[in-house]
């Protein structure tokens, strides 16, 4: 007598889901690359005058204001919220951008800010 071959319930229903996350994660990777470019571009032209092209603040501008060092451990240890909202409100002497740059490019500066951490004396990030 010849036993029909049964699949395990849950192994049929893991393969959508398996695809699913390779789909994603292959549509994922090349917007992170764009974050990296779009944020570097943001940076460059709405932050580095006062925060100096390697986040260190030392700059004239930088000095007279007394802006934060962008690698020191107070600013990477904070959030990604903590950072988007200084950014969209302003902090201290420095404006805010509400208005002036999207969401998303605000995401993508703080983004590209979190590559100074490994330049600088600071903690690992916070999400």
């Amino acid at each position: 007598m010849k036993l029909p071959s049964r699949k395990p319930p849950l192994v049929g229903a893991w393969v959508p889901v398996a695809m699913l996350v390779i789909a994603i994660t292959m549509v994922a990777s090349p917007a992170a690359g764009q974050d990296s470019t779009a944020g570097a571009d943001v940076y460059k032209t709405k932050c580095a005058t006062c925060h100096g092209q390697d986040g260190s603040g030392n700059t004239p501008v930088g000095k007279s204001l007394q802006v934060a060092d962008l690698r020191s451990a107070a600013v990477q240890s904070k959030s990604d919220a903590e950072l988007a909202q200084a950014v969209t409100e302003g902090k201290g002497n420095m404006p805010g951008f509400k208005g002036n740059i999207t969401d998303g490019e605000i995401h993508a500066v703080v983004t590209f800010v979190r590559t100074f951490a490994a330049k600088g004396d600071s903690a690992p990030k916070k999400k």
